[in-house]
């Protein structure tokens, strides 16, 4: 009943479009068949294309919260109580910072500098 209902509501508020429709399916019923396969095919499309986006979406989704877990799981097995699993020697509030030295990628004999000056 609800489908009946629903396709009386289109046909109230396009009377004429409906009219064309059952004019063109009488006429001609190759040229409404044609028109409904262009209106369909790309419907299909989006829809056959919106529920794969929505799969991965939700595929990726469960994989983090996976993740999620199994990182939570790993911490609180590996520390039990809860706290930090850093031992804190330092003052409270101090903060130390140890930055990695990186050699150069380029070496120091290579091109010569060139003094610039802008006028």
């Amino acid at each position: 009943m609800n489908f009946f209902s629903t396709l009386w509501e289109i046909i109230k508020r396009n009377p004429l479009t409906t009219l064309f429709v059952i004019m063109l399916a009488i006429a001609a019923p190759g040229v409404l068949g044609v028109f409904a396969l262009i209106l369909i095919i790309p419907m299909l499309i989006a829809v056959i294309g919106w529920v794969a986006v929505m799969y991965r979406v939700r595929r990726v989704q469960k994989d983090m919260e996976d993740q999620l877990h199994n990182h939570h799981r790993r911490t609180a097995g590996a520390n039990p109580s809860g706290s930090s699993s850093r031992t804190h020697t330092s003052q409270d509030g101090k903060v130390t910072l140890h930055v990695p030295h990186h050699e150069p990628k380029v070496s120091d004999d290579v091109g010569e500098y060139v003094d610039f000056k802008e006028e």
